[in-house]
């Protein structure tokens, strides 16, 4: 071996080792820098020179900077990150579900249906107070009012959902935008097949982590380093090529969407006029809590339903003070509520008929008018004729049938009417109404008394419950709010889990992408021996080339 090939072995190694140190130098500054991977240098052995017969090794030169990064951690993490910015959303809303339901206060639904409950059960024993039947009529009002605040609360809530979908487009249009870009970047620095745009990748790596909290991500590496990026089947980054999410124009969903009052909304993709809706992610929580909103608004309207139709009917069972049958309580004198509900599309709705004529209110279209959502609670206004002078003597508490006839075998009321005979003391009727409450539709049928046929409906040859199913006002009241707990409850336990989860995940990334001080400053002892030896060997065999030159040869001086 030569002593120019000997130099140049030492240079070598004292280039490998400097290359060393910056890059533990680089990952000690990055240590704290979010998305950074630790970096090594990964050295490759030179050829040997052949002399004499020998292969000598001429050292070894930096064949790349390569980053530590575990593509498995990688998937997991952001298959995790996406069911975490899910159910941290959801969270969010049973947390606004629970502050709008909140019955702690004496403002909400439940104290309103206690006060209802008592302000007949009240007159029912004093029926003859004017100010028995007057506290009715504003209880009863109290009712509407506490439901349409609900119900305003909830609308109000979708519309904020909706606005925060538009951001989050945004958000993730931005993020995809970055993507393409790094693509850009990564495939022009990485071109010749040996340069690594290591940091580039790790701010790649760190948007395609912040979209997962938004989204579900598939990633896959194509052969010349770029991105392609898919959710839910879109591909919405190939290499330098994105797509555009965009936030349609608000229209009406096909069952209720103007009779919630709110516009419905929905994500398509700009180049296809697609719709696109992620399976995971914050952005599909935000849709999932919209249609949450409105099942709660279904819940709130079915309360509306009940009122309107078997409160109603049993009201029209009695007498008023004047000795006429009594009118509708909700709504308006001379309209019927019928109740009506499609099991294929589980689909529940409200028919508006004529008393006079027994035709079917007809909308526009000129098909019979079917009412949903808040056009049922618009319905649900006390009948004004009881807000008029003297409106109170109209509330029919006495009952104007006959309880000597078994009506579950025999509804027809006809034949059982008996006289008003000035009872207005009589607060039967008042019971029958304060029933509607607390007692099951069960036990109502079973008691076979005339109030069996104000529960008792046939629609269209189809025998249904009420609008509450088989259960009585408070009791369906408080269930569906025992649900709303349970659910919240059960989001929280996932969250926690989830934490947990996350937590496991990063450690496993870190444990491979992570900066260990430890780790660095042993290497960078490493290193720096590695660099005096051989700057040392450089030092001595400089000298022995010295002495070669200058002190020898000296015959013929």
């Amino acid at each position: 071996m030569s002593t120019f090939t000997g130099l140049n072995t030492m240079v070598r190694g004292i280039y490998i080792n400097q290359v060393a140190l910056n890059t533990l130098g680089h990952n000690i500054v990055n240590a704290d820098t979010e998305g950074y991977s630790k970096q090594a240098v990964t050295p490759v052995a030179t050829p040997p020179e052949y002399t004499s017969g020998f292969a000598v090794g001429t050292g070894a030169v930096a064949a790349s900077i390569t980053r530590a990064r575990d593509v498995y951690a990688d998937v997991q993490y952001r298959n995790e990150n996406a069911r975490k910015g899910y159910y941290d959303t959801t969270a969010v809303n049973y947390d606004k579900l629970e502050t709008i339901f909140n019955d702690s206060t004496d403002s909400g639904i439940e104290h309103a249906l206690e006060d209802f409950y008592k302000a007949w059960l009240n007159l029912s024993v004093n029926a003859s107070d004017s100010g028995s039947r007057t506290t009715i009529v504003e209880k009863g009002k109290n009712m509407t009012n506490v439901l349409v605040s609900a119900n305003d609360q909830l609308r109000n809530q979708i519309a904020d959902k909706y606005s925060d979908i538009q951001t989050h487009v945004k958000d993730i249009n931005e993020i995809l935008e970055d993507l393409a870009e790094m693509n850009r970047q990564i495939t022009m620095r990485e071109a010749d097949g040996q340069t690594m745009a290591n940091d580039l990748r790790d701010q790649r790596d760190l948007l395609v982590d912040r979209l997962s909290s938004y989204i579900d991500v598939v990633v896959h590496q194509n052969d010349n380093g770029a991105y392609q990026i898919s959710s839910n089947g879109v591909a919405l980054v190939s290499g330098v090529d994105r797509l555009h999410l965009e936030f349609s124009r608000g229209i009406p969903s096909s069952e209720y969407g103007v009779d919630y009052n709110v516009l419905d909304y929905t994500i398509t993709v700009r180049e296809s006029n697609v719709s696109f809706l992620p399976s995971n992610g914050s952005l599909r929580a935000e849709f999932d809590a919209i249609d949450e909103c409105k099942s709660y608004i279904d819940k709130i309207t079915n309360i509306a339903t009940y009122m309107l139709t078997a409160l109603n009917d049993q009201h029209k069972m009695g007498y008023d003070m004047t000795g006429e049958l009594g009118r509708n309580f909700y709504g308006i004198t001379g309209e019927i509520y019928e109740y009506h509900y499609d099991e294929t599309n589980d689909y529940a709705y409200l028919y508006v008929i004529d008393s006079g004529t027994g035709d079917y209110q007809r909308g526009k279209d000129g098909n019979e008018l079917k009412l949903t959502g808040i056009k049922i609670l618009e319905k649900m206004q006390v009948n004004a004729d009881f807000s008029a002078t003297g409106g109170y003597k109209l509330v029919a508490a006495a009952t104007a049938y006959d309880d000597e006839q078994d009506y579950t075998v025999n509804t027809s009321l006809d034949e059982h009417l008996i006289d008003w005979g000035g009872r207005t003391g009589d607060g039967t009727n008042a019971v029958y109404i304060s029933e509607l409450f607390n007692m099951s539709y069960d036990n109502i049928i079973s008691g076979g008394r005339a109030n069996v046929a104000a529960i008792t409906k046939y629609t269209h040859s189809q025998s249904t419950l009420t609008a509450l199913g088989g259960i009585s006002l408070n009791a369906y009241y408080k269930a569906e709010m025992s649900k709303l707990g349970v659910d919240a409850a059960a989001v929280d336990v996932i969250i926690e889990q989830q934490d947990l989860v996350m937590n496991q995940i990063q450690n496993w990334r870190d444990s491979t992408a992570g900066v260990d001080w430890n780790e660095e400053l042993a290497n960078m002892i490493k290193y720096q021996r590695g660099f005096g030896a051989c700057s040392r060997c450089l030092s001595a065999m400089d000298e022995c080339l010295e002495k070669l030159v200058n002190s020898t040869g000296v015959v013929g001086r």
